[in-house]
């Protein structure tokens, strides 16, 4: 099982420059893994779709589809406090709670790689960035 990142997901469904080609060719490669999200990466997902890249309700349509058709979804909210000790330990480092939140859930099921365009999960030497 592989866990996969917002940023790998914004990159395939928006096909956005110089990262899509290689989100699909990670993809493609990993195409008989099982890949893992929870709700909060869909939140984070729809939020940057909708709000920082304003993009046509139908491609948020779509990601939704997506992302239920083609990941197995876990729910987070049990590790939201292991998620604030994550945040605690990679200080003086401003990382993202939602970051903190999928190495929480990562560490807790045992999952070590991650589809990820964002430099954050290297803080983490239990995890193996894919890009």
């Amino acid at each position: 099982m592989i866990f996969v990142d917002a940023s790998f997901l914004v990159s395939l469904i928006t096909k956005e420059p110089g990262s899509y080609d290689r989100a699909i060719e990670l993809w493609e490669k990993n195409k008989h893994e099982d890949k893992l999200i929870t709700p909060s990466v869909i939140s984070e997902v729809i939020n940057t779709l909708n709000v920082r890249l304003k993009v046509d309700i139908e491609l948020i349509d779509y990601a939704c589809e997506f992302m239920h058709d083609n990941l197995v979804i876990t729910d987070d909210y049990e590790y939201h406090a292991g998620a604030v000790k994550n945040i605690k330990s990679f200080q003086p480092s401003r990382v993202p709670f939602f970051d903190c939140l999928y190495m929480n859930v990562m560490e807790e099921l045992g999952i070590k790689e991650i589809l990820c365009f964002d430099k954050h999960f290297d803080l983490n030497k239990n995890i193996k960035r894919i890009y």
